[in-house]
């Protein structure tokens, strides 16, 4: 076998593309492999330039690199593509007169590369996503390898114990000094027994100090990873901040506690005047049966009826404070402004709670400025003055009560003083609260309702109320109203 049919049956025999051009870019040689690859007739495109005899190749960049090198002899390698999606790696070099051209088809290890490269992506979008969402979920994970010593910890992991910047270490050490010292003792007692158990998962709960002085809520869930002989090599859990469910929580069972202090409160409010009527009625049949020719007129009749009467009034308002405060929470609570004069309103109820006055043994002082001209809802200011004087009667322990109204720069003001214990600095805005009760309510009574009301509603009429210390001693409640700047 000669020399060149060895070499001939040598091109054939690789595996690479091989290409022999002239001076001019003719096809003098090529290979069953390069044919293929190029989609080159092996006979047929001898003698022609490549992209003459395949014109899918031209202004490829292997068009253009190969007339580079044909230009400056210069030898190149490269990576291109060919259509439909061929990716070649190219050897060039120029020998003697000749450029021969050496290709690898590397489609297969492209396509690897590529898939790789998106997985890459795909796994730091995913890495991404998982970041956001333990943010979101103010949450982070970590793991302790006790093989090697190493610890991992999420981005957010130090920021749940208060650390704006991630710290440079993380130890057991730390996160112990951290703990509340009530919490202490379990959370310990809970890491050291994964390695005097074969328990593989456990749960804590506990606060943690900040460095800022708060305490926050965190429910830790790990898992232990064991060795063939039950020995712990890797602990990884998650931990999650509950501070917001913590609060809410204890929100939700102080809502609880008022309601049933309430409930109690309401069944108490509620009977009292029922026991009351239900005397009164008693009396008076047992007074009919005992004496019937005794007329309605009588003075004990009459004495009787009117008891009845006080302790109704009594059992309505109470009634009404609650059907109000039901409207107030939805938005329903109607009213219906119109001028009038808030002197009449205040005179009516003064001479209304003059009787119950001289009944309680309280004098009640009325400082009436008319007219007061404003635009008003009447029912609702009543609602307002009778709560008010309620509220100066039952706490006011028998001392005198003083109602004024007067005009000033165009605002109506009025005050209902008493002089009862007054009301402490750091009590004024929490007896305006729904339910609130003051510290000698359980034996005034009451549903902590009325004065909370009155603020709805003078705040409706854009005003404002407030108490202040009563001169002499007491408390005096102030509303101030815009006569012309009521809000419908």
């Amino acid at each position: 076998m000669s020399a060149d049919t060895r070499l001939q049956l040598l091109r054939e025999m690789m595996g690479e593309a091989f290409v022999v051009l002239d001076a001019h870019g003719r096809l003098g040689e090529l290979n069953h492999r390069a044919a293929t690859l190029l989609g080159l007739h092996p006979d047929g495109s001898v003698g022609q330039e490549p992209w003459v005899a395949q014109p899918a190749l031209a202004g490829t960049l292997l068009h253009e690199r190969l007339m580079s090198v044909l230009a400056t002899r210069e030898p190149t390698r490269f990576l291109c593509e060919l259509p439909p999606g061929t990716w070649l790696e190219v050897s060039v070099r120029s020998v003697g007169g000749e450029t021969w051209v050496l290709a690898n088809d590397i489609t297969r290890r492209q396509q690897a590369e590529s898939e790789a490269t998106r997985n890459d992506e795909r796994l730091r979008q995913l890495g991404d996503r998982f970041q956001v969402a333990l943010e979101s979920a103010e949450m982070a994970v970590w793991e302790t390898n006790l093989a090697t010593g190493q610890v991992f910890r999420s981005e957010g992991h130090d920021r749940l114990y208060g650390f704006p910047q991630p710290l440079e270490e993380w130890t057991h050490e730390k996160f112990l000094a951290s703990l509340h010292p009530d919490d202490r003792a379990e959370v310990e007692a809970q890491v050291t027994g994964i390695f005097d158990s074969d328990v593989d998962s456990y749960s804590s709960t506990f606060r943690t100090h900040w460095p800022d002085g708060s305490w926050h809520w965190l429910n830790s869930r790990a898992k232990v990873i064991r060795d063939a002989t039950g020995r712990v090599m890797v602990v990884r859990g998650a931990v999650l901040d509950i501070t917001a469910l913590k609060e809410t929580e204890a929100a939700l069972q102080d809502a609880v506690r008022t309601r049933d202090d309430f409930l109690s409160l309401a069944s108490h409010e509620l009977r009292t005047p029922l026991t009351s009527l239900r005397l009164q009625v008693d009396m008076l049949r047992r007074q009919s049966t005992g004496s019937p020719g005794e007329p309605i007129a009588s003075p004990k009749v009459v004495a009787k009826l009117e008891a009845a009467e006080r302790q109704l009034r009594r059992l309505g308002a109470l009634v009404d404070n609650l059907l109000d405060v039901s409207r107030m929470r939805t938005g329903k609570l109607d009213f219906h402004f119109a001028d009038g004069d808030l002197a009449a309103v205040v005179s009516d109820l003064a001479a209304r709670f003059a009787d119950e006055s001289r009944q309680a043994g309280v004098v009640l002082e009325a400082n009436i400025e008319s007219p007061a001209p404003g635009h008003f809802d009447r029912l609702r200011l009543e609602q307002v003055v009778n709560n008010l004087m309620t509220n100066a009667f039952r706490h006011g322990k028998g001392s005198p009560v003083h109602v004024s109204l007067t005009s000033c720069d165009n605002t109506l003001r009025l005050m209902v003083r008493d002089h009862g214990p007054g009301v402490p600095l750091s009590e004024r805005e929490r007896v305006f609260q729904r339910f609130a009760q003051g510290r000698d309510s359980q034996r005034a009574g009451g549903l902590g309702l009325g004065l909370y009301i009155v603020r709805q509603i003078v705040e409706a009429h854009g005003g404002r109320v407030w108490v202040e210390d009563a001169p002499g001693g007491g408390a005096a409640f102030m509303v101030e109203l815009p006569p012309g700047a009521a809000r419908e």
